[in-house]
């Protein structure tokens, strides 16, 4: 019998404005308390005009810069910035990232992982800067006649590319993905929604428009708004399966966790990247029948870091502990979206962990205490999703957009409010694009053609490895203490059963 469906809040209240969120972020002080001083114009509101003062002198000491400067980074080595590329980074709002692990709480695991947000923009940006000079294009692959790609790009259009690349990341809540999504079923919001917000509305929005940038063309490209072909193109180059942004993160995440497995030859990936004009008129980027073995070292790296570091179990029970943790304290709150805004592009890590040690859950301040001694959950069971029986995986698979429903199975397996978390492993492997992306066969002095990746003999057998992930990879973990473990192990078999009857349950304890 079906059970009943939890009654829970499931978004917050209030709509959004922007005006006051900047408010939220700028002072740290809540909606209501906002709105009531404007209303009554008193010493309220006074004092919210004192403390906005004091950020703009903050802000101003300094000046702007007016010379190149060369930053030393350990992926890299020296990143060549602009003076307007600068004043983008020592902005408030760029600088939060320092204080934001890239992958979240994933030291935890590997303790070498405590890179930041905003050195992986720095590296994204040096590919970007990279990629506009060896990176060539054709407008006709009849001819083949291949020229750098900073001849497509105007000095504009560049300027863009390189302050998207800086800014992809801006939006990020503390912990980065971590707690995305508590933040997205409560909000409806992204860190790409976030950081259009703060490009479009904040200090950068000022540094943007005096170094003769758009704000909104830097956010139609990370948003993919754009129906012109070469900011099309620079979309793609940010945001694909094979994109600068990736590339510098698995090099990245690689180095400082020490998982080698990330390691790939990113600079003949980079130097054998063509960009040519398909019969639509659309820019797309290729990539010459040679560059396959370095392609294909690439797409496993990436998938392998999944299974390695991203989807470590011990990791992900960390981020599950953080992310339900957060859940309940908007819930407990009673957040508005404004004040998410606000808050959340406002806090850095320490602040998040400091906000949710102060709530009046039990179990909340339990999972913060669970992080910091590193006493852990341990894995109960782990089931691959396409074991499960086909009702059973429906419902593993909406709890990937429905925490309510993710919130009700964990009641199911234990009536007992946070003792158990449910953690549902579906990544985006990118099978589908990876399958197509577009190879270049012939000799560049003698006409070339496309063909995907699928359709070569040389690429079948990674079409082959890709398609076999899309069922392995996919899984769902229960996380407990492991004396209620074998309670909770018979209750999901209850609840989720498989297509085949599996094995002594009591032997998945890990």
């Amino acid at each position: 019998m079906p059970r009943k469906r939890m009654e829970t809040e499931s978004s917050p209240p209030g709509d959004m404005d922007p005006a006051i969120a900047e408010l939220i972020r700028l002072t740290g002080m809540r909606e209501s308390a906002i709105v009531t001083a404007r209303k009554r114009q008193d010493e309220a509101w006074k004092g919210i005009g004192a403390i906005l003062s004091e950020h703009k002198r903050i802000i101003a000491i300094g000046g702007r810069h007016t010379r190149q400067k060369a930053i030393q980074d350990p992926v890299h080595g020296a990143i060549i910035l602009d003076p307007w590329e600068l004043d983008l980074i020592s902005s408030w709002e760029m600088l939060r990232l320092r204080y934001i692990k890239q992958l979240g709480p994933a030291c935890i695991v590997y303790p070498g992982a405590t890179h930041t947000r905003f050195e992986h923009c720095l590296g994204t940006n040096f590919l970007t800067q990279k990629c506009i000079r060896v990176v060539n294009y054709c407008e006709d692959l009849r001819g083949a006649c291949f020229k750098p790609l900073s001849e497509l790009l105007d000095a504009d259009q560049q300027k863009v590319f390189r302050a998207a690349a800086l800014l992809h990341d801006v939006g990020h809540p503390p912990t980065s993905h971590t707690i995305e999504f508590p933040l997205r079923c409560w909000t409806g919001l992204t860190h790409v929604d976030l950081g259009e917000l703060l490009i479009m509305r904040s200090g950068i929005t000022e540094i943007l428009e005096q170094s003769g940038i758009e704000p909104r063309a830097v956010v139609d490209v990370l948003k993919r708004r754009k129906s012109d072909p070469v900011l099309d193109l620079l979309s793609d180059f940010l945001d694909s399966p094979l994109d600068l942004d990736k590339t510098d993160y698995l090099i990245r995440d690689a180095h400082f966790s020490g998982v080698q497995l990330g390691i790939f030859p990113a600079e003949r990936i980079m130097l054998t990247n063509r960009v040519v004009r398909d019969s639509e008129g659309k820019y797309v980027r290729a990539f010459m029948l040679k560059a396959l073995h370095s392609l294909e070292a690439l797409i496993l790296s990436r998938n392998w870091m999944f299974s390695d570091l991203y989807l470590h179990h011990a990791v992900r029970v960390a981020e599950a502990l953080t992310s339900k943790a957060t859940y309940f304290r908007m819930k407990e709150e009673k957040l508005s979206k404004n004040e998410c805004i606000g808050f959340f592009t406002r806090m850095t890590d320490s602040d998040l962990y400091q906000w949710l040690g102060e709530s009046k859950i039990d179990f909340v301040r339990e999972y913060v205490a669970r992080i910091r001694y590193r006493r852990l959950f341990k894995v109960a069971i782990s089931r691959p999703i396409a074991a499960l029986e086909p009702d059973a995986r429906k419902r593993v698979l909406a709890m990937l957009s429905d925490i309510d429903r993710l919130l009700e199975a964990e009641t199911a397996l234990d009536e007992n409010p946070g003792r158990v978390i449910i953690d549902v492993l579906n990544p985006e492997l990118g099978f589908r694009f990876l399958s197509t992306i577009p190879l270049l066969i012939g000799k560049e002095d003698s006409g070339l053609e496309i063909a995907s990746l699928r359709d070569t003999d040389e690429g079948r057998p990674l079409v082959h490895a890709l398609n076999q992930q899309r069922f392995t990879i996919p899984s769902v973990r229960v996380y407990c203490d492991p004396e209620i473990a074998i309670h909770v192990r018979r209750q999901f078999h209850r609840e989720f059963p498989t297509v085949r009857p599996e094995h002594n349950a009591e032997d998945d304890f890990q």
